[in-house]
């Protein structure tokens, strides 16, 4: 993506719709632990599995997520968040999706290559 001068309005949307993004991921991701949890509690997974169920969320899409939305461009995961369907594209302001829709293209192009 070409650098170019963003306003300070765009920056503000960006990140409040990069936020939105961050959250729809994460609600899947702890939803799939809230599950273990729920296993755990029911009976049916050990504490030992439940405990390496939190290690593996910690140890990898956790820190997977963190890494991605860590960044003082939020263009970049919200882009990924559209392109893998956490967000719907329509749901967002034409400006937005207008400034990040040749990264979101990009990123459809390597999902599509792997």
């Amino acid at each position: 993506m070409a650098e170019r001068h963003i306003s300070r309005n765009m920056r503000k949307l960006l990140r409040h719709h990069a936020s939105l993004a961050w959250e729809a991921e994460m609600k899947i991701a702890l939803g799939t632990l809230a599950d273990k949890f729920d296993q755990w509690r029911a009976g049916t997974v050990t504490s030992d599995e439940l405990h390496q169920a939190v290690h593996e969320y910690h140890d990898g899409i956790g820190r997977d997520i963190w890494k991605r939305y860590s960044t003082n461009k939020p263009e970049i995961p919200l882009a990924h968040a559209v392109a893998a369907g956490f967000v719907n594209r329509e749901a967002l302001p034409q400006e937005i999706f207008s400034h990040i829709e040749s990264t979101v293209e990009m990123f459809e192009e390597l999902a599509q290559e792997e």
